[in-house]
């Protein structure tokens, strides 16, 4: 990150912030958010981003098209979890290809599957397209 850059985290629990904030909390750059990320994400207001990580349910499978309202143009949104795992809670394994389909039909955005990891999926906006007359 540059000097410019900022960096948002959203977490609902408050042990978790608390590591973040211990680590990076000297950091200007960083806001910690003690949050529910869906609410989080149906109320931001401020600038978009040029990376969401969605590492979580909210803005993966609820808030989905808020998490995407939120990148700039040329923005990536990433979320993981994608391949099979133990510790999946009940019914998970069902939602992963009906939203990969879904990020997949996403006009305007461009995604790729990658079986690295945990299994993750990356997510461009495509850049604003400019009519010819508006570049001169």
């Amino acid at each position: 990150m540059d000097a410019a850059a900022r960096l948002d985290t959203v977490d609902s629990e408050p042990t978790v912030v608390a590591v973040a904030r211990r680590h990076l909390g000297s950091d200007p750059r960083v806001r910690f958010h003690l949050a529910d990320g869906e609410v989080w994400l149906r109320n931001y207001k401020g600038p978009s981003f040029d990376l969401v990580f969605a590492d979580s349910w909210p803005g993966k499978f609820s808030a989905l098209a808020d998490a995407l309202t939120l990148l700039a143009p040329g923005g990536l949104y990433v979320i993981d979890d994608l391949l099979p795992q133990a510790n999946w809670p009940d019914g998970h394994g069902a939602r992963i290809e009906p939203l990969l389909a879904d990020l997949e039909a996403l006009p305007g955005f461009s995604c790729v599957r990658l079986a690295w990891a945990s299994g993750l999926a990356l997510v461009v906006r495509h850049a604003e397209q400019r009519n010819a007359a508006d570049t001169r």
